[in-house]
Order: structure tokens, then C-alpha cells, then sequence
């Protein structure tokens, strides 16, 4: 996995063909391979009310696109965290004169060595699927969060392709069955939910439409492979809720005093 996004981030640097796809259908290039669009964006800037006084950490920040337009929109202090060493080293070279607002550093979803109360919002965005154990990463999220800090998530979960659909828990799609769910619960999380499907599904099927109309070029850029990538997913996805074994979520959670 490593390799792949390693790769990934290289190619999409310099490709005009990605940076097409990723306008066209999310609204805006943050250099996506996830799903988040400026709707959601938008959407947790209004339940978590980020302001400048505010220090974040994204988890999974990727190259950092999506952390620098948060903070350029509201002047919070945002520190990224990913695990692929060339998407920090992009996002620490374009940000560099941000640097009073913007950090970004290399680390591991689980191997989180985090400050006590240092951040007022813990930010994962398709980030925590990466964590091997749920529970744990929540717990450091908890020590890292000043009082009264709020985490948000979002997060897909559904039947994945090599799974047999007999066998998936169909009943674990609703917002509080979630892994992620009982996760929360059983960290003694409170949370609340915004049911994203139906936006999830619409994406899927705009991505496979410019995606076809842009392959020549994907083609003429070498990044046939990117193009493979992006399509099957989101085929994947399509299929999937149409089959009703895919959800999408906003996951909000506020720690108590």
C-alpha cells in the first residue's frame, strides 16, 4: 500500500488530466484518491465551527491540499500526519510560506505519538480505515484533544469486492453499527451522524463519466494505471450502493468537560 500511494502522489503532481478529474468532479483538485468533496468540506467547517484560535490535527492529510484550503478559509493552525513520506515533503514545499499556520509531518496511524491536549479538532478524512485498532487510535485521539475538542470523521464502509455478500453483516451499515460506530460507543464517545449515500453514490457515477471522457488523455500522460484505479473504484462504489451494501457518513464527536 505504501508503494501505491508513494506512486500515486508522484504521478499526480505534474498531471493536468488528474487535476481535470479531481475540478470537475469534487469541485476543486486537493490531489483527492479519496472521496471528499468541497460539499463535505463545507459541511464540517459548519458542525465544527473552525475558527483561526483553533490547532488541528489531519489525520491522513495526504499532500496536504485539503489542510491548507481549511486553513486558508478559516486561519486555523493545521498540522498533517501521513505515512507517505514524498506527500509530506509536497505539502511541507508548496506550503512554505504558511508556515506560521501550516506543519506537516511524517507518521503512522498506529504509531501515534501525539502531544496531551494540544489540538482542539482530530480530522480524519478516509484516513481511518489505515488503523488496526480502532479503539487505540481513538484513545490517543482522546489524550491529544484539549477539553471540549471535537473529532470528525469521514467514512465509508461497505461490502468489499472479494468479500462474498451473503457473508457481509448487512446490519452493521446503519450509523451506529458501524465499525467505526462501536468503536465510539465503546470508547464512551457520543457522536452524531450525517447520512452521505446518496451524495457518495452521485460522485461515483460523475467520476466514472469524466473519467471515460478524459482517458485519452490519462493515456497520453502515462497514467493509464491512475485511470484504471480511479474508474474501477468508483464502479466498485456504485455497485455497491446500488446493491445497498455501501454507506457514507459524517461522524461527529465531542469530547465532555
Amino acid at each position: 500500500m505504501e508503494e501505491f500511494y508513494t506512486s500515486y502522489y508522484a504521478a499526480i503532481e505534474h498531471s493536468q488530466a488528474h487535476h481535470t478529474f479531481c475540478e470537475r468532479v469534487f469541485g476543486r483538485d486537493f490531489g483527492q484518491h479519496g472521496f471528499a468533496n468541497l460539499e463535505q468540506l463545507e459541511l464540517i467547517l459548519h458542525i465544527t465551527g473552525l475558527a483561526a484560535n483553533h490547532r488541528v490535527l489531519d489525520l491522513g492529510c495526504g499532500n496536504g491540499m485539503i489542510a491548507e484550503y481549511l486553513s486558508d478559509r478559516t486561519g486555523a493552525h493545521i498540522t498533517g500526519l501521513d505515512y507517505i513520506p514524498q506527500a509530506i515533503h509536497h505539502a511541507q514545499r508548496r506550503t512554505a510560506s504558511k508556515a506560521q499556520r501550516l506543519a506537516f509531518r511524517v507518521g503512522d496511524i498506529n504509531q501515534l505519538d501525539l502531544p496531551a491536549n494540544a489540538f482542539d479538532l482530530m480530522l480524519s478524512i478516509d484516513s481511518i480505515y489505515f488503523s488496526n485498532d480502532y479503539i487505540a487510535t481513538l484513545r490517543n485521539f482522546q489524550t491529544a484533544l484539549r477539553p471540549s475538542g471535537q473529532m470528525v470523521f469521514l467514512y465509508s464502509y461497505g461490502c468489499e469486492p472479494w468479500v462474498p455478500k451473503e457473508t457481509f453483516p448487512a446490519a452493521m451499515l446503519v450509523p451506529d453499527q458501524t465499525p467505526l460506530a462501536q468503536a465510539l460507543q465503546a470508547s464512551h464517545l457520543p457522536f452524531q451522524t450525517w447520512d452521505l449515500t446518496d451524495q457518495d453514490y452521485r460522485l461515483a457515477q460523475r467520476r466514472k463519466t469524466v473519467l471515460m471522457e478524459l482517458q485519452p488523455y490519462f493515456e497520453a500522460e502515462g497514467l493509464q494505471s491512475i485511470y484504471e484505479n480511479r474508474l474501477g473504484d468508483a464502479e466498485g462504489i456504485s455497485q455497491a450502493i446500488e446493491e445497498g451494501l455501501h454507506v457514507r457518513y459524517l461522524y461527529h464527536s465531542q469530547l465532555r468537560n
